[in-house]
């Protein structure tokens, strides 16, 4: 186990100082103590007209949410609990590649950390050495301000990424891992302060949806080639309606669904819980 760090707030105006420098977006930064849910904040902010673009930081989260209904557990003062509300001038449907954009992300983030072994679970978490370290959930809220209203949104990205999850490692939870267990057992040479970790994380993020009309496709074909940690493995679908198929993942398409073969026929999926088993089971986002 590592030797765990002195927990220390976030400081709004630091992560303010280093996006504004690295990204040049003046960005209103919040950090809560404690609220329910970073997403639930940010929507309620986009619908009473707040300002875009805004992040906002939770030290705790009582109600912290993930797909699908799952909670996200989460030690206060311990880990990166984060939503961005960023606007697009795009139809929501066409913010398909997003989620896995996103994840890219925070691949880079830890990657700039020098943590290896870094993938992608379709179709929106993060893995390192086959286990958890972060997830993602992306909702929009249609804005109704500009000249082509109808086709504005925003999306409020929330990610959580685990940093010191030492509190619940003795817990039921599925299989998980966070940056201070994996820079001690990856020996990288350097543990980065959690505040470190944030303010790269919202520089990484905020050049993602700068650049990201322009350079979704180069991201898609990024995760293709190297992060896809579904590929060529077995996998489970469950559906919405608790239905379970079985087959092998081979890939995505050029919508970001994961393409899977069952019964020697490809099915595609755009909405499904992934369950991907290995040699010692099965792990399940």
């Amino acid at each position: 186990m590592a030797e765990r760090v002195v927990k220390k707030q976030l400081q709004a105006d630091i992560l303010k100082a280093g996006v504004a420098n690295k990204g040049h977006v003046d960005m209103s930064v919040v950090v809560h103590q404690s609220i329910d849910s970073t997403n639930s904040w940010s929507l309620q902010q986009c619908k009473v007209g707040k300002r875009l673009p805004f992040v906002c930081f939770a030290e705790e989260q009582t109600q912290g949410r993930g797909r699908r209904g799952k909670y996200w557990h989460m030690t206060p003062y311990s880990n990166v609990a984060m939503s961005i509300a960023w606007p697009f001038a795009l139809a929501p449907q066409t913010l398909h590649l997003l989620p896995l954009c996103v994840a890219l992300a925070i691949v880079e983030t830890l990657e700039s950390f020098n943590l290896r072994q870094v993938q992608i679970k379709w179709p929106n978490d993060v893995y390192v050495r086959g286990k958890k370290i972060a997830g993602i959930l992306i909702e929009t809220q249609p804005l109704k301000s500009g000249p082509k209203a109808e086709r504005h949104v925003a999306a409020v990205i929330g990610v959580g990424v685990n940093y010191d999850m030492s509190a619940l490692h003795n817990s039921e939870l599925p299989a998980f891992t966070d940056i201070v267990d994996e820079v001690e057992m990856q020996a990288t040479g350097y543990k980065p302060d959690r505040t470190v970790v944030a303010s790269t994380l919202l520089k990484c993020i905020v050049d993602v949806c700068q650049n990201f009309q322009e350079n979704s496709q180069q991201y898609l074909e990024k995760y293709r080639t190297q992060y896809d940690y579904c590929k060529a493995k077995d996998v489970e679908i469950i559906l919405d309606n608790r239905e379970v198929l079985s087959g092998i993942a081979q890939g995505v398409n050029e919508q970001a669904e994961l393409v899977v073969m069952i019964d020697g026929e490809k099915r595609v999926f755009n909405s499904a819980e992934v369950s991907v088993r290995t040699a010692k089971g099965s792990v399940t986002a």
